[in-house]
């Protein structure tokens, strides 16, 4: 079986609904200061090579996180995609439905940039949990082992502190709590087939706001004239569908187009004025995940 080397932080499957006839949907970027517009298939954009390989594993193991844990996650969304498209009232499985909220925060860990923090903090935990780990070991160990846990740890399998590495990061792609807040949202699938404009998306599209709060949202375009949105009032969500369809639509761009670290992608090109000057002008500063600092 080949080794998957592309691994996609916006997949294959979510940008496909942008792409027109002929199977390919249009890119932006920008590189080296200067816009470009191409037009690609939706497998040849919005990945990283290697992103989520551990190559300290052997080749089997190396490639898990992609391989085997993404490889659910986005199946299973796929699959939760396709009803929300159809904005479907039955077929929601357990499975489905927190497949769906664990894609929406996929979305927003998998970023390379945000992977950059998580690996660098994942590391840092195990470092900085090496004297409560020693004095836990110094309450067990046996005259015949090695005088550190590190020691100890090298002895049976050198590559633990790797492996806990790749836990840590799924785990917070599988965080029970915020998926089942995302799972307790009232939410709806808004049509803006009438707005004058098409929904754009980019490898930023989800909107986050004030979750832990009775006003919070979360909305994300899956298609050019569909948004998914969920809120913690559901007074909001009929607020929302109240507005004019090209008003929803020119506000959602705008926040995902300027939110956008690399690209921004449309079905056609009859926003590219729009994009050229909006794209990446309020792009979230970094740290992505500031309180991951405390483990640097």
């Amino acid at each position: 079986m080949s080794i998957p080397r592309d691994h996609h932080f916006i997949p294959v499957f979510y940008l496909k609904q942008w792409c027109a006839a002929n199977g390919k949907l249009i890119e932006y970027s920008i590189k080296h200061g200067k816009s470009i517009c191409k037009s690609v298939g939706p497998r040849h954009t919005g990945f990283e090579p290697d992103l989520y390989s551990f190559p300290e594993l052997p080749v089997d193991a190396a490639q898990h996180i992609e391989k085997v844990f993404l490889q659910y996650v986005d199946d299973t969304a796929a699959r939760a995609l396709r009803l929300r498209l159809a904005s479907a009232k039955s077929g929601w499985t357990p499975e489905l439905v927190n497949g769906w909220s664990r894609f929406l925060l996929s979305l927003h860990i998998r970023h390379p940039d945000a992977m950059k923090e998580f690996r660098a903090a994942t590391k840092s935990i195990w470092k900085k949990s090496g004297a409560d780990a020693q004095a836990e070991y110094e309450l067990t160990r046996k005259p015949t082992d090695p005088q550190t846990f590190d020691e100890y740890i090298a002895k049976i399998d050198p590559l633990i502190p790797v492996k806990a590495s790749i836990n840590s990061i799924i785990k917070a792609f599988d965080n029970d709590l915020v998926g089942n807040h995302f799972n307790s949202m009232w939410q709806s699938v808004v049509n803006l087939s009438a707005s004058r404009h098409q929904l754009l998306t980019s490898d930023r599209p989800l909107g986050l706001y004030n979750l832990k709060q009775p006003d919070g949202i979360l909305y994300l375009p899956i298609s050019p004239t569909l948004l998914f949105f969920a809120s913690n009032d559901r007074g909001a969500a009929h607020r929302l569908i109240m507005s004019k369809p090209t008003d929803i639509v020119m506000e959602v761009n705008r926040i995902v187009v300027s939110r956008a670290r690399r690209y921004v992608y449309a079905q056609t090109e009859s926003q590219e004025t729009f994009i050229r000057r909006m794209m990446s002008t309020e792009a979230e500063p970094t740290p992505l995940f500031p309180e991951l600092d405390k483990y640097k």
